[in-house]
């Protein structure tokens, strides 16, 4: 196995500082026991420090202003990167070892089952905040979107609903939903409970319990929030 671990993250526009990539990068140094590759899909005009590698993305206009999350898709650009990639959100924090993830069977796609099955046991799409994949064998998810971006973001909500449709589902695979939550629907105050809209226990705060990686899907975002367990992880 490599001593080396290629993580990948994305930034593009003004909604995240770039405090957000620095703490990332420091907690998957804590988080894994190899040594640290970060690739930096960016904007090519952002200045970016020589510790990280910079993927410049491709501009996506007209839709790409307003719907930033599809740069994402060019993650699996052969031409930017080959080989095993572990790709995580901006707005994550990472609360435990990542190790287990490098133990994921290569042939497949891993990403996390999307947190709509809290509320819905039938639901299995993609959420793609915690991805890992091999660009060479899922690069074609970036030669199609490419042929006609604009086509695709107007009839799809976003990149996870695209490269959940561009995943056949034998090869799409989810990691264990113990140790992937979402922050605001499991870990917040005893969690949310859907039946009477509201927390279970409010005023408790967070309890991490064996969650490794927590996921701050919607608001608020990780600068917002005054919490000393979030604040231990990131």
């Amino acid at each position: 196995m490599k001593d080396i671990i290629d993580c990948a993250c994305v930034i593009h526009g003004s909604m995240y500082d770039w405090i957000y990539v620095d703490k990332l990068y420091k907690g998957l140094k804590r988080n894994l026991n190899k040594k640290i590759k970060l690739h930096v899909y960016t904007e090519p005009g952002r200045e970016v420090p020589d510790k990280y590698i910079k993927h410049p993305l491709k501009d996506l206009s007209p839709h790409g202003a307003s719907k930033g999350w599809w740069y994402k898709v060019q993650l699996f650009d052969r031409t930017q990167f080959s080989g095993q990639l572990l790709y995580l959100d901006l707005d994550v924090a990472i609360s435990g070892s990542l190790d287990w993830i490098l133990d994921c069977d290569p042939k497949y796609f891993w990403g996390i089952r999307d947190f709509r099955y809290l509320f819905n046991q039938r639901k299995r799409e993609l959420n793609s905040s915690l991805m890992y994949f091999n660009v060479d064998k899922f690069g074609y998810i970036w030669e199609d979107f490419k042929l006609d971006p604009g086509a695709y973001m107007s009839r799809l909500h976003g990149d996870q609903n695209y490269i959940d449709k561009k995943v056949p589902p034998p090869q799409m695979q989810f990691f264990d939903e113990k140790l992937v939550r979402s922050w605001r629907w499991e870990l917040l105050d005893g969690g949310y409970d859907i039946n009477t809209h509201r927390h279970k226990a409010p005023g408790t705060g967070t309890f991490v319990d064996d969650t490794r990686v927590i996921v701050f899907h919607g608001k608020p975002k990780l600068h917002e929030i005054s919490d000393p367990v979030i604040d231990k992880y990131w």
